[in-house]
């Protein structure tokens, strides 16, 4: 949808998403890394769970599509290569400490350059130079706090939730600047918080600062419904929410249900809340009897709001995302063939094919002779410098 446009994207891990998604959108995108490989490389998991350059499915998956080049910025030759290149790009896409890149420079070499800054706290403010590794913008953020048993300390969420949030703000905040600059030619700047981007997920920092009111933990029990939470099956579990409107088609399915949940008090949702304990009791062992997927077809005919709580593979096997290919099998020289997950969105009926990552310096050699017009005595000096 967007192709023709040229991202640079120097980010670590708190940003590559927002690269991803502007390549599966279209753009052409050039990861810049380090001579010794970006550090998201260096993280797990790894195919056959042997630590590999090529071979970590964190970086497969964020950089999937990019194209590679290893150039060393920081030094005056990498520095140079680097501003030649912003003359060319659409957008810059940088994730480094407050005030480590030279932004002015960028800025003044192509003044129509886009450039979009992920941190943990913003380019501005007294925790602007925070190290934020992805728990610790999860905790600012204050979602952690209201994230867990109520009964146990706040816990983490799995995988790397604030980062792949502030990449998401961050790739809408690029293609509305780059919207703008369609308007008037002028570059701009997108400064994403980690902190920010997950407090303005869920609604416990505005009710707070609406009226004063303190969020808790809940585990898996919705706040105001009952029955809203994970219940165990025969094989798994399901997630089952009913408010007034499913109560007595609930009741009308679950045959031998105990009578007094015939009242018609048991009808109010506050009611049923304020007894959450004895009536999530009461619908576990009812729910036991059940396969997990059997009682989720059977509710969901009944009109109720009851699926099951996929595990990994049971996703991935699952014929509905089969049918949309969510999933398309890519090639790699090091990961070999494996089941890419595509971009998760269709545009008049198409969905944009998933594509391998590149390996480490793929594309130096095709982006400094093509793009810029370095001859290959420069390129083996560069080389030998240790720039590329």
């Amino acid at each position: 949808m967007l192709s023709g446009y040229l991202a640079l994207d120097l980010t670590d891990l708190k940003g590559q998403l927002c690269g991803k998604l502007l390549r599966d959108f279209g753009f052409d995108v050039i990861k810049i890394e380090p001579p010794g490989g970006d550090p998201v490389r260096r993280l797990g998991p790894f195919k056959d769970d042997a630590p590999h350059l090529e071979g970590s499915l964190r970086f497969a998956y964020l950089n999937s599509g990019k194209k590679s080049l290893t150039l060393d910025a920081a030094r005056p030759e990498g520095w140079d290569v680097l501003l030649r290149l912003a003359e060319q790009a659409d957008v810059l896409l940088e994730s480094s400490p407050p005030g480590t890149l030279d932004l002015d420079a960028l800025r003044q070499r192509n003044p129509k350059l886009l450039i979009t800054s992920v941190t943990g706290f913003g380019q501005t403010g007294p925790h602007r130079d925070y190290l934020c590794p992805d728990i610790v913008g999860f905790a600012m953020g204050g979602l952690m706090y209201i994230s867990g048993d109520p009964e146990l300390p706040p816990v983490n969420a799995p995988e790397t939730q604030s980062c792949y949030f502030a990449s998401t703000y961050a790739a809408l905040g690029t293609l509305l600047s780059l919207w703008q600059r369609g308007r008037d030619g002028q570059g701009r700047s997108v400064d994403v918080s980690i902190q920010e981007t997950i407090a303005s997920q869920e609604h416990l920092i505005r009710t707070f600062a609406t009226d004063g009111e303190s969020i808790t933990r809940h585990g898996s029990q919705h706040e105001h419904v009952a029955p809203a939470n994970i219940f165990p099956a025969s094989d798994g579990y399901v997630y089952l929410f009913v408010t007034r409107a499913h109560w007595k088609r609930l009741l009308d399915f679950w045959k031998d249900h105990p009578p007094m949940l015939d009242e018609p008090e048991w009808l109010d949702n506050d009611f049923r809340r304020a007894r959450v304990d004895e009536l999530n009791d009461l619908v576990s062992a009812f729910t036991r009897r059940f396969r997990r997927d059997e009682l989720a077809e059977q509710l969901q005919k009944a009109g109720i709001p009851c699926l099951a709580v996929n595990t990994p593979m049971a996703f991935i096997r699952e014929e509905h995302i089969k049918a949309r290919q969510l999933f398309q099998p890519v090639e790699h020289p090091y990961l070999g063939s494996y089941l890419q997950t595509a971009f998760p969105l269709i545009a008049d009926g198409q969905r944009q094919p998933a594509v391998p990552p590149p390996l480490l310096g793929e594309h130096t050699r095709e982006i400094l002779i093509e793009r810029l017009g370095l001859s290959m005595e420069q390129l083996e000096l560069l080389f030998a410098q240790g720039v590329i």
